[in-house]
């Protein structure tokens, strides 16, 4: 990560100021966070699968959830970061980019219908937990599946 310091007294600062304060910039990253290896195709976690070649979600006893594609783009970012306090706004970037506001609550919404989805099981504790200030967290451990057609030496 980069910071930079500016100071002084100048026209420049001012302009990239106001910019900041109004919401006009926008921060990308030439890193891409929530890439993935070609071979972490199948990943399980709580007794779920999650095939990201076919795009499904099988729950503990193997029926299939459906997904929207922005609640799938959500979990994909989850379980390739698991663990990770992850802000709002990176998880809108997750979501075929979209630009996040201070007062923008789509995420939460988005948060709260995988929520629905996947905790279902009462007692349980949450698979994604709010983070106050951050964003979300997934919580549970998450491993990567062989492809059954594929050896264990590929």
């Amino acid at each position: 990560m980069r910071i930079f310091v500016v100071g002084g007294e100048s026209r420049d600062l001012a302009a990239i100021e106001n910019a900041l304060r109004l919401g006009e910039v926008e921060i990308l990253s030439a890193a891409a966070p929530f890439a993935a290896a070609p071979d972490q195709r199948r990943y399980a976690f709580a007794g779920w699968t999650l095939d990201a070649a076919t795009r499904d979600l099988a729950n503990p006893v193997g029926r299939r959830v459906n997904l929207t594609s922005s609640e799938y783009d959500l979990l994909m970012a989850f379980v390739r970061q698991p663990g990770q306090s992850l802000s709002r706004g990176a998880l809108l970037g997750a979501l075929r980019g979209r630009v996040w506001s201070y007062f923008d609550r789509s995420i939460d919404t988005l948060v709260a219908r995988l929520r629905k989805k996947i905790d279902v099981e009462p007692g349980r504790p949450p698979l994604i937990r709010s983070v106050r200030g951050i964003g979300y967290v997934f919580c549970a451990s998450v491993s990567y599946l062989q492809d059954p057609g594929r050896s264990a030496a590929a």
